[in-house]
């Protein structure tokens, strides 16, 4: 923080101020007629002036980091937002929320009664069995479209309003870190095979670091042959150099069946640590086992545990490739949800529940100290 001189312009402004002892030669009309000012008030004034201008701008700056650098200031802004600004706006809507519960309802009864119906009184073949499990599926296909349509239509409407609370940080729909991104650091398995979505992403800075946030599902297969690969988000954090090759740490609760085209296609080499605990929840592989070694010390590992605890993870998996570090907490679970169809619009508990998930991703810059520049 640069607090500004007091040889500014207030300085300057003393500096034109001259104090004559000697009589000056003055017409008797030019004289004024107000009552003349010591020199002391000549002197007094401009420095006040100046200390209040000071103090002023040094408040402004302190505030200003403090904003930037402060988690607790952002709840705080948070939540004046939420109660403000957002609980005030979604009271309109919970007439829709109403609807579309009766009609998620009134869907899943029907479908439920002829799953019933298909069952009892349908032919006795495998084809009754799988069209009563159909309706059944459908049941859950038709209450996550309702919700999420409502869910979407909300978000559109209070993000961009609450990210105003998180300066530097935008929430959109184009996933920042894309497809392409994903499947060159390796951190989500066989992402090439797999069919994607994307959710709720965020793009900005924290501590004038780069980070970007891509929620998103990854499935292989399909049908009642699918499998889900990674269901989490995956957030890239700029660092402060670029990284010989890549290293890459995968737990082995993970869909690893590319284990053979890590060492084989992409010439990956595996790296066995010396800490029992690590190597048995995770696999690592390098394209340099020096730098990876480097990498990989006991507080970065000490670090991968509290992330996947603050995420609440059943596990977690970490890249270094090119000039930034990529963590996937795979929470199996929709993560930053807002508007349940069973609870009122106004729900105060899912804003705080979005927040911390939000703030745990902003800790990341903390935990790996990227802000001042020390590595790891």
């Amino acid at each position: 923080m640069t607090i500004p001189s007091l040889g500014g312009n207030g300085g300057n402004s003393l500096n034109k101020i001259h104090i004559n002892n000697s009589v000056p030669q003055v017409n008797p009309v030019e004289v004024p007629q107000a009552t003349p000012t010591p020199a002391d008030e000549l002197t007094s004034v401009p420095v006040a002036q100046e200390t209040v201008q000071v103090q002023e701008e040094v408040k402004t700056e302190q505030s200003t980091e403090k904003k930037e650098y402060s988690i607790e200031q952002f709840r705080a802004d948070y939540e004046n937002m939420v109660v403000n600004r957002i609980l005030p706006e979604l009271q309109q809507y919970e007439g829709e929320r109403k609807k579309r519960l009766t009609g998620a309802v009134t869907a899943a009864v029907i479908l439920a009664v002829l799953a019933v119906l298909i069952f009892i009184f349908g032919p006795n073949s495998s084809g009754t069995g799988k069209l009563s499990g159909l309706c059944i599926a459908l049941i859950f296909i038709v209450w996550h479209m309702l919700k999420k349509n409502f869910e979407n239509k909300i978000k559109k409407k209070v993000l961009p309003i609450l990210m105003r609370a998180i300066p530097g940080f935008y929430w959109q729909q184009t996933p920042p870190v894309t497809e392409k991104d994903i499947s060159a650091c390796k951190i989500i398995p066989v992402a090439d095979k797999c069919g994607k979505t994307f959710d709720d992403c965020f793009i900005g800075e924290y501590r004038k670091v780069p980070v970007a946030i891509s929620e998103c599902e990854y499935e292989i297969g399909g049908g009642n042959n699918s499998t889900t690969v990674f269901q989490g988000v995956v957030i890239r954090i700029k660092m402060n150099k670029d990284f010989e090759g890549l290293t890459l740490i995968r737990s082995k609760k993970a869909y690893n069946k590319d284990k053979k085209d890590l060492v084989k296609k992409y010439k990956l080499n595996e790296v066995h640590l010396e800490d029992p605990e690590f190597e048995k929840n995770y696999l690592v592989f390098a394209t340099d086992q020096i730098e990876s070694r480097y990498l990989i010390t006991t507080a970065f590992m000490e670090r991968l545990k509290r992330i996947q605890l603050a995420f609440n993870a059943e596990h977690i998996s970490c890249s270094f490739y090119g000039d930034s570090v990529y963590i996937a907490p795979h929470t199996g679970a929709d993560l930053f949800s807002l508007c349940s169809l069973v609870k009122p619009v106004d729900n105060h508990e899912q804003f705080t529940t979005l927040f911390e998930e939000f703030v745990s991703i902003l800790e990341l810059v903390d935990y790996f100290k990227l802000d001042k520049k020390l590595g790891l």
